[in-house]
């Protein structure tokens, strides 16, 4: 028996659902909105509060249309301004502010005074994110949301230039990117621990606020904030632009290098490329385990590491799979710094481009669930800027190859190597395009369920 046993986990029908489980619902809609506090505020959650779907395992019977809610610390502050100064920094200040940016490095077309389609940041108070199992019932379900919003004075942003303006999932699309590969293949466990000084990074309780044992100290833990975050989750909730047209033009660019280093047909030596890009092949399939070619039964497989690839020789150091996820690759050794992990619900929303027409709106709707969005979601995303984090990579300024943003090379090395076998030179590519541009980002608090009655006026 443990010597400082766990309390037991929470019930699953207080906490949202998209917290504790990943949704399989085709159609999706993530409706920002500006509240007006008081009774209209009140009012616009309690509309909501019959379709807000818990973490209770719904069997044979998933619903056909449900929703979940997330308020920024402005839009928790329309409800109870008693509470300001009570949240950690990060989500207070926001994911605009300085301190969130030395990790984030939002610049260029992607800077923070950009985001939102010119909307100001702090406007967002609440994001509704709606599922359906079909396009009907979304359309209905996102109907309903407008008339509550309308009913109690909540303004919607709409944050896109193209379409309706909302962020709608490219449900055709579905489990792939933009850039052509398979997709939400691993997610951390959420095992309950039974004693708090034994946890993993993968464990719920660094995941749901109120609980011991964390490695990230999700809070706050005391006081009216505590009482009103328990059992609730952050959500760095972000909005990535995917330039299909440069990374094709990228792969076709560089191809002819591949196969002078290696050989085989231009179509073989894009896809090779690409591969190397991520660490997995575009069907999902993970280089260290399938290094020569995609392999349909390593296509969803999670159980691998890097310690038996320390020269990089089947994934590059560099690779988005590597930097986001580095699983046994530790990192320094001495440092009490744990590898961080999030829980990713994404979904792309835009058509697909019709090369050579590259015209429209396309990317990835990101939900970055975690406890600490300084220790979890900004650390890793500083890792992801900077590889800083392993005496294993042989350059600690290099950044991840995919979803780095490329500010200066004061702030990353944007070059990738690609280490090939011993009497073979390494293929250099002295700087990588910038190939994601931030759209937007918010923090957001998913709250549990009995704080989302308690704020909405419901007796509990």
């Amino acid at each position: 028996m443990p010597n400082n046993p766990m309390p037991p986990p929470p019930d699953p029908r207080l906490v949202q659902g998209i917290i504790l489980r990943g949704y399989t619902h085709p159609c999706s809609c993530h409706m920002l909105f500006t509240l007006q506090a008081g009774p209209g505020a009140a009012g616009f959650i309690r509309a909501l509060m019959p379709y807000v779907q818990s973490a209770q395992d719904w069997g044979d019977s998933k619903p056909d249309r449900m929703l979940n809610i997330g308020l920024t610390y402005s839009g928790i502050l329309t409800f109870d301004p008693s509470l300001k100064g009570q949240f950690p920094n990060e989500f207070e200040t926001g994911p605009w502010s300085s301190g969130s940016q030395q990790s984030l490095m939002d610049a260029g077309a992607g800077r923070p005074d950009l985001w939102w389609n010119g909307y100001d940041s702090q406007a967002i108070h609440c994001i509704v994110h709606s599922y359906g199992m079909t396009a009907d019932a979304l359309s209905g379900l996102v109907a309903i949301v407008l008339q509550a919003a309308q009913a109690n004075g909540a303004k919607e942003i709409l944050p896109l230039k193209s379409g309706s303006g909302r962020l709608e999932e490219y449900a055709p699309l579905r489990d792939y990117i933009h850039f052509g590969y398979h997709d939400g293949i691993d997610n951390p466990a959420l095992r309950w621990p039974d004693d708090p000084a034994n946890t993993d990074p993968g464990d719920a309780n660094n995941f749901l606020i109120g609980y011991d044992g964390s490695q990230f100290h999700p809070g706050p833990r005391s006081g009216k904030a505590g009482e009103f975050a328990k059992d609730g989750c952050y959500n760095a909730f972000r909005v990535l632009y995917q330039d299909v047209e440069a990374f094709d033009k990228f792969l076709a660019d560089k191809a002819p290098l591949v196969v002078k280093a290696i050989g085989g047909s231009l179509d073989d030596a894009t896809e090779w490329l690409a591969a190397k890009l991520v660490g997995r092949w575009r069907n999902g399939s993970p280089l260290v385990l399938s290094p020569d070619a995609p392999n349909p039964a390593t296509s969803n497989a999670t159980d691998f590491g890097y310690s038996g690839d320390p020269a990089a020789l089947k994934c590059p150091y560099s690779a988005h799979t590597r930097v986001s996820n580095p699983r046994d690759e530790m990192t320094f050794p001495g440092t009490d710094t744990p590898v961080p992990r999030l829980l990713r619900r994404g979904m792309p929303y835009g058509a697909p481009p019709a090369p050579p027409d590259y015209e429209g709106e396309r990317g990835l709707i990101g939900l970055f669930l975690c406890g600490s969005l300084a220790g979890q979601f900004e650390q890793l995303y500083s890792w992801i800027n900077v590889n800083n984090f392993s005496d294993v990579f042989p350059d600690l300024d290099t950044q991840d190859a995919l979803l780095a943003n490329r500010v200066s090379p004061s702030d990353g090395d944007p070059s990738f190597t690609i280490p090939l076998p011993p009497g073979s030179s390494p293929i250099p590519i002295p700087s990588l395009p910038q190939f994601v541009v931030t759209r937007g980002t918010a923090y957001c608090l998913m709250p549990s369920i009995p704080t989302l009655r308690r704020i909405a006026g419901m007796a509990e």
